[in-house]
């Protein structure tokens, strides 16, 4: 099989290159989800490459349907976002990241040295992920020349150690930092979720292992002893060099915010990060500058390779806004719980939705300084009795706006967003009042919402209803390659809600031709095909492609099937006829698939 073949080719290409790094689980929900390793033949060869756990355990991941589902939709929630890279020039308001520390397997604790190697930890990453770690002078003075118009990254989050409403029996007093001492087991657990959890035990036979996106659910990542936080450490928790600054865990952390190795999987597959040059494969030790691979300058000296603590000193600027993004797109259960769980500073970590809050200062001259905030002031227009569209003034450094609404009285809120500084709301109900609320993605963080706003559509009338009654045929067609079971679709609307899913498929039915008929509402809809082992449908193992038509069948959209993990195609329907508003497709993979069909014609 196809999947066992690229199996033994990964895992002779993870021989040569001693890669691995981790990817959340969906094993069950337990604290004891991995077993101590102790034995000698796992213990880490400090003087050796850097390494960490990764390749065996995305195998098993990708296995699990439900993982696939989890994981592609990240993928598709940080796509759809701002990914290109931000230079910040000030972070007034970070995101705060709530963090718990477990020790674990500990021989004699000295529990007041334990905390404050927890501490420095934590500074260590704060340091790290905001760009304003001590040598982060090699790269501006040094490095940066070798990379024209990449900048380093200034990520503006902070970590935290909660001290505040801890989980009973695990030791903790409030007010004191969550760092538990010999009290869990494994790499997840539950009375922690909604933290991001770091578990450090010696002897794991690795120096890290992270999910490549973490999802706050218990989970986190896992250290070895002789590579957490710096100095001399405490007991048997004790930082060797060449991995004695801490830098093991700001790796790690990269994953858990969906950062993949800076190398990706070689040149013809991308890390999905727009400003991190192409590389053929890790680095050990600390090489020169302008060593080159994939014709370009390798970029060893960043974090989410595998140099000596020493030698690694920057995110890149796409880095921290991917990171960014990914808080706000699938942590937010983390970050919006900081508020709860740590009572430290002033900052607040979660979604301000305070309607009078003001983030404006004032300069030495009592001038306002223009910062990034919630839209001014909003507009709507009645386009008809059903359908209004919904203005606001655009914000400063703005990345991307959320718009939410609902029928006064009505529970749920329904949510759109996007960079535009306008959206129009279709389908409501005539006659109505409705409640609005529009908010600023900034690089901070969400500002608070815009005060609510109320606007009425107007009566009902005889042309409306058959403007409802209406819509617009629109098919479907999906050409399989030889791996059915991998592949599966769903089509959503404008609100981002299911209207029809289809697949996996059997395998063995290369060329088979599946069309499905929908009939649906004016609007804005997207189809996406996903592929389970990311390699598209096209064109080692068949020549599978998938394609939008009218009902007369000419084409809207399609995708020639290269493509990795997923390709989707947005649509606008109107009148029975549609037109391609926008196409995205995941670049894992899709060079290496056009390469291999160019060789064989």
């Amino acid at each position: 099989m196809k999947n066992q073949i690229s199996f033994f080719l990964f895992a002779f290409t993870l021989i040569l290159l001693v890669t691995s790094c981790g990817e959340d689980s969906l094993e069950p929900d337990s604290s004891f989800g991995a077993e101590l390793q102790t034995n000698e033949e796992s213990s880490i060869d400090h003087s050796s490459h850097r390494n960490c756990g990764m390749a065996d355990k995305m195998e098993k991941l990708m296995s699990n349907p439900d993982y696939q589902r989890i994981h592609l939709e990240k993928l598709r929630k940080l796509a759809l976002m701002d990914n290109d890279p931000k230079h910040r020039s000030t972070c007034a308001n970070p995101v705060l990241i709530p963090m718990a520390i477990h020790f674990q397997g500990i021989s004699s604790p000295n529990a007041s040295c334990l905390v404050s190697l927890a501490q420095n930890q934590v500074d260590i990453l704060n340091k790290d992920f905001t760009g304003s770690n001590s040598d982060i002078n090699k790269w501006s003075s040094n490095a940066a020349s070798y990379f024209p118009g990449v900048a380093n990254g200034e990520a503006c989050v902070k970590f935290v150690l909660a001290d505040k409403n801890h989980p009973s029996g695990y030791g903790l007093s409030e007010g004191s930092p969550a760092v538990t001492i010999n009290k869990t087991n494994g790499d997840r657990i539950n009375a922690f979720t909604k933290y991001l959890n770091v578990f450090v035990r010696s002897n794991l036979g690795f120096l890290g292992e992270s999910p490549l996106g973490g999802a706050g659910n218990g989970d986190g990542v896992l250290v070895d002893a002789a590579a957490f936080g710096a100095g001399s450490g405490c007991g048997n928790v004790s930082p060797e060099a060449p991995y004695n600054l801490g830098r093991t865990l700001t790796h790690e952390i990269g994953h858990y915010l969906l950062l993949d190795h800076i190398w990706g999987g070689g040149c013809n597959q991308d890390d999905d990060v727009n400003d991190t040059p192409n590389q053929n494969s890790d680095y050990g030790g600390c090489p020169s500058l302008g060593a080159s691979s994939c014709g370009s300058t390798d970029m060893h000296m960043n974090y989410m390779d595998y140099s000596n603590d020493a030698c690694m000193y920057m995110f890149s600027a796409g880095q921290a806004t991917r990171m960014e993004n990914y808080l706000s797109s699938s942590l937010s259960n983390i970050t919006n719980n900081a508020s709860n769980v740590y009572g430290g500073g002033d900052d607040n970590g979660s979604d301000n939705t305070d309607d009078n809050d003001d983030d404006t200062t004032d300069n030495d001259d009592n001038e306002p300084i223009e910062t990034c905030d919630k839209p001014s002031s909003t507009n709507v227009t009645i386009v008809n009795n059903r359908k209004v569209k919904v203005s606001w003034e655009a914000s400063f450094e703005a990345i991307r706006y959320q718009l939410i609404y609902r029928k006064v009285g009505a529970n749920r809120w329904t949510r759109r967003s996007g960079t535009s500084t306008s959206r129009t709301l279709g389908s409501l109900t005539a006659g109505a009042d409705y409640e609005y609320r529009v908010r600023t993605r900034c690089s901070s963080g969400w500002t608070g919402y815009t005060a609510k706003q109320i606007f009425n559509t107007v009566e009902d009338d005889t042309s409306s209803d058959n403007d409802d009654a209406n819509c617009n045929t629109i098919k479907f067609e999906l050409v399989l390659d030889q791996y059915g079971s991998e592949t599966s679709w769903e089509l959503v609307d404008e609100n981002n809600s299911r209207i029809a899913t289809g697949g996996p498929y059997k395998d063995g039915q290369a060329g088979r031709k599946i069309t499905k008929e929908f009939c649906l509402p004016d609007g804005c809809y997207t189809m996406y095909v996903d592929d389970a082992y990311g390699d598209g449908i096209c064109c080692d193992y068949g020549d599978g492609y998938f394609k939008l038509m009218t009902s007369n069948g000419s084409v809207i959209a399609e995708s020639d099937g290269y493509f990795g993990n997923y390709d989707y195609l947005d649509v606008c329907l109107d009148g029975n006829s549609g037109s391609l508003r926008n196409r995205k497709t995941d670049p894992k993979s899709k060079k290496l698939a056009r390469k291999k069909v160019l060789a064989s014609n």
